[in-house]
Order: structure tokens, then C-alpha cells, then sequence
């Protein structure tokens, strides 16, 4: 490629002295590269499409790099909600027990023994369940995130080599469509 720029720049240096006022005007008038301004723009066109196709790549995989760094970014985040979580259903267990321990201490029942002690009991075992379950969801979650930004990275690599072989391509159809020329 670097071979044809360097013809376009030496063929707008070197005009022809036989190219007449009529086909200058039209805008056809050969350079001494034997190559026309039409086909200089053309292949300045092509040039500037390859890039513009590698760029809009490049930032739409800068973007999904992004997305990805985010999904990352919410792991801790996830990991603090569960815990403020995991604090609000123990101090929720406690408050139930207390609850229970004063109603029955009320009514005159020895809180080791018999249905007081299952009650606090439930409780507890159901508290614990909560934590057990909202551990999953945690993990699940986390794991989630880090799939998300796994997905996010190939996204971005898949999208960078499509803008390099569709540049590619644009590269190859107009540089091709300029030899036809000749």
C-alpha cells in the first residue's frame, strides 16, 4: 500500500505536458505516474474508508472493554449488598427471638426447655437458611459478572478483527476497481 501512496504523491508532483486544457478541466488529466485525479481521489477514498472502518472498530471495542471493566466493577459491590444483606436477616433473627424470649418470659415459661427453645430454634434455622440462600444468590450473581465480562472481552475482540477484515476487504475492492482501470 505504502508504494501506492508514494505513486500518488510522485504523480501530483509530476503532470504531463500533454495533458490539455480541455482534460484538466474534465478532471481526467493524466499525471506523469499515468494516473488520473479521479483515480488519485479514488484511491485517497479507499484509504480514507480502510481507516474510518479500523476506527469506528476500534471504538466500538474500546466500548465493549468498557462494559466489561463495569461488570468487574460491580463483583465487590455485589459482595457488600450481600453482606449489609446477611447483617439485616441476622439482626432480624435476633429482634424474633428477643421477641419470642419476652413473650414467653411474660407468661411465666423456663426459655430452656420445651416449645420456647424450638421456637428460638426455627428461628435461627430459618435465619440460617436466609444466609445459605442469599450465599448462592452471591455466588451466582458474581459468577454472572464475571461471565458477562468474559462475553464483553470476546465481543471486543470479535469486533476488531471483523473491522480489520472488512477494511480488508474495502481496501482490496478499491484498489482492485483502480487496476481495472489500467
Amino acid at each position: 500500500m505504502s508504494g501506492f501512496i508514494e505513486a500518488i504523491v510522485t504523480g501530483l508532483g509530476a503532470t504531463t505536458a500533454t495533458a490539455g486544457a480541455g482534460a484538466a478541466a474534465s478532471g481526467t488529466a493524466a499525471l506523469g505516474t499515468g494516473l488520473s485525479i479521479s483515480s488519485i481521489l479514488q484511491g485517497v477514498a479507499t484509504v480514507g474508508g480502510i481507516v474510518a472502518t479500523i476506527a469506528a472498530g476500534n471504538a466500538e471495542a474500546a466500548s465493549l472493554k468498557a462494559q466489561a471493566k463495569d461488570a468487574e466493577a460491580e463483583k465487590p459491590f455485589e459482595t457488600l449488598q450481600s453482606i449489609d444483606r446477611k447483617r439485616s436477616l441476622l439482626a432480624a433473627a435476633g429482634e424474633a427471638a428477643g421477641e419470642l424470649d419476652v413473650a414467653y418470659a411474660g407468661s411465666g415459661v423456663d426459655l430452656s426447655f420445651g416449645s420456647a427453645r424450638q421456637q428460638r430454634r426455627n428461628v435461627y434455622r430459618e435465619a440460617d437458611l436466609g444466609l445459605d440462600t442469599d450465599s448462592g444468590t452471591t455466588a451466582l450473581r458474581i459468577d454472572r459478572l464475571t461471565e458477562r465480562a468474559r462475553n464483553f472481552r470476546k465481543m471486543a475482540k470479535r469486533t476488531k478483527l471483523a473491522s480489520y477484515l472488512s477494511a480488508g476487504v474495502k481496501g482490496l475492492q478499491g484498489f482492485s476497481s483502480l487496476q481495472q482501470q489500467y
